[in-house]
């Protein structure tokens, strides 16, 4: 344990604390946020097959029932009353296909005075950003199946084009005083075949998505981060270890002492080739072993991988 402090440079030190911060991170917030948006995507998936597959209900049974609203969006219901041809708003910048369109809005009056809004479906928007001619609503009182729909919480940023009112979102707080109505927060959107319906918007698909996967993949991030850590951590301290060894190899190459001094007397040391070798505080060191050493120091154990080869080149040249 000591040894392994004693590896732990200012380098690795930063290292950790990183990796420590990230794997925090991956754990506590990245993949929560994910997998957090994996089961609103579930849920609503869920809410959305549930409610597109029931049965139509009268429009009176979820707006009285004790259900929050929200929990029935596109379920079918049931409602009588008559159309409000002078109150119509258009919604702008939307699309169909990949085709600008304008989805048109009419109110209406049930039976009981309520007024809300109607989505009768889409126009598609002519040159200049015009609006072409579509069929009025029905000036009779009529029964309609349509499904139900929320207000959304973007403004609805009302404009004054073509003579007509449009808006960019559905806010029916801001929509009932364009039309002089007080319009209740939900509406309808007709599925087609209706008294006054056009061409039906397309109900919302149920979507797979990938927040699943993005989330396992930040949980793996979490537990590859240390690991991957740990591994280089103890390659720098086996090759450490292996320097160290080799260090020592080379002191006690030195302590055997010199070969040979040279003639006039001096204090240089010679091998058995009559070569001078290095002297170092522990003692001399051979000229082949201090080669052998720099040339370590430098390319590391690639350096014993190329000499292992070439001992083999020579031994298969051997007669």
């Amino acid at each position: 344990m000591q040894r392994f402090f004693r590896a732990i440079t200012s380098g690795w030190l930063i290292a950790v604390i990183a990796v420590a911060l990230f794997v925090y991170a991956c754990f506590t917030l990245l993949a929560p946020w994910q997998l957090g948006k994996n089961e609103d995507l579930q849920a609503r998936n869920s809410q959305l097959r549930e409610s597109i597959e029931a049965d139509p209900v009268p429009l009176a049974e979820l707006t009285t029932g004790n259900t929050p609203l929200e929990q029935s969006e596109w379920h079918l219901v049931t409602t009588t009353g008559r159309y409000l041809p002078e109150a119509e708003v258009l919604l702008r910048q939307r699309a169909v296909d990949g085709k600008a369109v304008y989805q048109v809005f009419a109110a209406f009056r049930t039976e009981k005075g309520t007024d809300l809004l109607i989505n009768r479906g889409w126009v598609p928007v002519g040159e200049n950003n015009s609006v072409p001619d579509y069929p009025a609503v029905p000036a009779d009182p009529v029964t309609i199946t349509a499904r139900l729909r929320m207000a959304t919480d973007a403004p609805a940023e009302p404009i004054v084009l073509h003579g007509r009112h449009m808006v960019r979102n559905v806010e029916t707080s801001a929509i009932g005083p364009l039309v002089g109505l007080d319009l209740v927060p939900h509406h309808l959107q007709l599925p087609g075949n209706q008294p006054g319906s056009l061409e039906p918007v397309p109900t919302p698909s149920i979507e797979a998505g990938s927040y699943l996967s993005y989330g396992l993949q930040w949980l793996a991030f979490g537990v590859l981060a240390p690991v991957g850590l740990g591994y280089f951590l103890w390659s720098d301290i086996r090759e450490r270890r292996r320097s160290r060894a080799d260090g020592i190899d080379l002191e006690n190459d030195a302590d055997e002492g010199p070969q040979g001094r040279t003639d006039d007397g001096d204090n240089t040391a010679t091998d058995a080739s009559g070569r001078p070798v290095a002297t170092t505080a522990s003692g001399p060191i051979s000229h082949d072993r201090l080669i052998e050493k720099t040339v370590r120091d430098r390319y590391g154990t690639r350096f014993d991988t190329e000499r292992r080869r070439h001992l083999r080149q020579g031994n298969r040249l051997d007669f």
